[in-house]
């Protein structure tokens, strides 16, 4: 269970890592006045599933962790 829960953590901090580098990437890029927009200026619409997943693993692994070490 804790290699499970291990797992799900590390997941989950990488969904989120990533989504926070996108989302900054998305901010520098559309900062160039000659660049087109990459992504929409309405942030949490393609990113907040990631957020959300991630957070979720992340939920899940604690859950886990704090469950197994109670038994």
């Amino acid at each position: 269970m804790t290699t499970v829960s291990n797992l799900l953590l590390f997941i989950g901090l990488a969904m989120l890592a990533i989504a926070a580098g996108l989302n900054t990437y998305s901010g520098y890029a559309s900062a160039d006045p000659n660049s087109t927009p990459l992504f929409s200026s309405l942030w949490w619409t393609r990113w907040f599933p990631l957020y959300a997943s991630g957070a979720a693993l992340l939920l899940v692994g604690v859950v886990l962790r704090v469950s197994g070490r109670g038994r």
